[in-house]
């Protein structure tokens, strides 16, 4: 199974450095492990209903507050989509490099999946077997106890995942992994609390906290995401071999991939929120997402938003595609995002056109981490042709992107440093383009 690693040299900071890594995975997931409905202060949009998504995991932090990065190259629907993005700045590894490894069998992940779900069975069946409605309550509040533990053991597994893969001592592929199984433990703690929520509501319907269960809703939710949902199909083999790009920076991180003909990105930027007390008003995640997402929020066909004061939690659906950001209360600063969107509603922005050889080769880049399209047409005709593409770095050997479809194109993630398309067309014709992205905030207004 081969990776791309776009990465930097490990830096002491106070937790990592930053790195970036493009991971071509051979094994998978489904994008989906269902998520309960939120019990906190909702709203919606007058469209049609939101659908349920996934989400990872956050914990509060002192760290000084830093810009929301976004993209937009210019105003109206045609801009380049906006995005929450790790500041360039702090990436310290950019060399291209590929690895080959194998992805571990699809029946570690099932197994823990089976465990965890054998222990919520067995929570069950001492419930049932319980003498009394009080001692009921008091095991489920301490098993509430017990999976709150479990929330933090997550996170701490996380960070010292980041830490390991910006130490060089975790590989692209083990990160990924530790990831997806993250995923998946979250999901299944997911369900283990709603299981204690439904039994304790039909004892007592004021037994628990609401704020308890939806600080631990949120916290588990915020370490899923769609994108690791399709890691998990990956390394299932329910996929097939995908590249995802890797950005790590301190306790922060970015992932994006290409599914199909869909573009999938998740940033976790846990150094943006803070201490104290939270100022959000439930009108507020309304008003930033239509301001930091002003192209998707036209799109959009429903949005809801959800909120427990500390964090509030916006979806939003546009044909083909989600968008769900996590919002800090105290810092007022968008921290995550999860975004689906359909390839042919990627804005793109620079472009890139290159003749050789009987070949019209065209390269449409959005952002460095972002998709970018390769279109490859007859000179002469300007008929689309059949043609293999490739990308390559500092004269390293290429790495192969795809075949062009009917309309001769292929998508594919940029990296962040210059690299240079190659396209091989029929018989002896090639054409090189070379191509310099953009990084996020160098095509955002304000910054």
């Amino acid at each position: 199974m081969g990776f791309w690693l776009f990465g930097k040299e490990s830096r002491q900071m106070k937790h990592l450095p930053l790195a970036a890594v493009a991971v071509m995975l051979v094994v998978t997931v489904t994008m989906g492990l269902g998520v309960a409905p939120l019990s906190a202060t909702t709203t919606s949009g007058e469209h049609a209903e939101t659908e349920a998504f996934e989400p990872q995991s956050v914990t509060p932090s002192t760290h000084s507050p830093q810009p929301t990065h976004t993209i937009e190259a210019n105003s109206g629907d045609d801009a380049v989509l906006n995005t929450l993005a790790l500041p360039t700045e702090t990436i310290e590894r950019s060399d291209l490099r590929h690895q080959y490894a194998d992805l571990g069998p699809a029946s570690e992940f099932d197994t823990g999946v089976t465990t965890d779900r054998l222990v919520t069975r067995s929570i069950v069946a001492e419930l049932d077997a319980a003498d009394s409605d009080d001692e009921r309550l008091d095991r489920i509040d301490s098993e509430l106890s017990e999976l709150e533990t479990a929330v933090i053991d997550l996170e701490d597994r996380q960070q010292e995942a980041i830490d390991a893969f910006n130490q060089e001592t975790l590989e692209p592929r083990e990160f990924v992994e530790e990831l997806a199984v993250i995923h998946l433990k979250a999901a299944t703690y997911r369900e283990r609390m709603n299981t204690l929520e439904e039994y304790a509501e039909t004892i007592d319907g004021d037994a628990l906290s609401d704020d308890r269960l939806q600080r631990t809703e949120y916290d588990l939710r915020m370490l899923e995401s769609p994108l690791r949902a399709h890691a998990v199909s990956v390394l299932r083999g329910e996929q097939p071999a995908n590249k995802i790009m890797i950005e790590t920076s301190s306790d922060e991180l970015a992932l994006t991939a290409i599914e199909d003909e869909t573009y999938i990105r998740e940033v976790n930027r846990q150094g943006l929120r803070e201490s104290g007390t939270p100022t959000l008003s439930a009108d507020q995640p309304e008003e930033m997402t239509q301001e930091q997402y002003p192209v998707l929020w036209d799109r959009s066909t429903s949005w809801s938003s959800d909120g427990i004061d500390s964090v509030f939690m916006m979806s939003v659906n546009y044909p083909g595609g989600e968008l769900r950001t996590f919002i800090d209360g105290v810092s007022e600063q968008t921290f995550i995002e999860h975004k689906q969107l359909p390839l042919d509603g990627v804005n793109t922005g620079e472009t890139t056109n290159k003749l050789q050889d009987g070949l019209n080769v065209t390269v449409d880049q959005t952002y460095a981490g972002g998709p970018f399209r390769v279109t490859v047409t007859d000179a002469e005709t300007d008929e689309p042709v059949e043609a293999t593409v490739t990308v390559g770095q500092d004269g390293r050997e290429s790495q192969p992107v795809g075949t062009v479809d009917e309309d001769g194109i292929v998508w594919a993630i940029s990296p962040r440093e210059p690299f240079t398309v190659t396209v091989l067309g029929d018989g002896t014709s090639a054409a090189f383009v070379d191509v310099t992205p953009q990084p996020p905030e160098a095509v955002t207004a304000g910054q």
